[in-house]
């Protein structure tokens, strides 16, 4: 069982970093350990790099949509994947006009044995995936995101 939380203060305005943050097909563009996201008829799959051999891949729906501050998600119940997880993100506007963005997520291996779940447990906690690979994506976010503002502010003031 892993449990996540991280705060980020991004350098963007909140309706950019929710619109980004919502545009699961465009992940792998920016994070580099994003290998695929796929759309489902419910959700979406991620796959991601884990430590070799190991992919990473989780399913998930919005169980909560409040655009833009609000998103609970979780795993699809029936869809292939090796971690089973949960969670939301939180966006707040601060006074300077960026966004502060909680994100939890908490979760486990999920496999169809109890002896692979076990593994894989240990196996996480020796190599503290998934843990790094949440706050890697999200600090990717960040960065991707002050990157476009940045670019756009400079557009706007050309």
């Amino acid at each position: 069982m892993f449990r996540e939380e991280l705060e980020l203060n991004i350098q963007a305005p909140r309706e950019a970093v929710w619109a980004a943050f919502q545009d699961f097909s465009s992940w792998p563009s920016w994070a580099k350990a994003i290998r695929k996201v796929e759309r489902l008829e419910k959700g979406w799959r991620f796959v991601a790099h884990g430590q070799p051999p190991v992919e990473l891949v989780w399913a998930a729906e919005a169980t909560v949509r409040r655009p833009p501050e609000y998103l609970a998600f979780a795993s699809l119940p029936g869809e292939a994947h090796n971690l089973e997880l949960h969670g939301h993100i939180r966006l707040s506007e601060l006074p300077d006009g960026s966004t502060h963005m909680e994100v939890v997520v908490e979760g486990k291996p999920h496999y169809h044995s109890r002896v692979l779940d076990r593994i894989a447990d240990l196996y996480a906690m020796v190599f503290g995936e998934p843990n790094k690979l949440l706050k890697v994506t999200f600090e990717q976010l960040k960065v991707h995101l002050e990157e476009t503002h940045r670019r756009q502010l400079s557009a706007e003031a050309t």
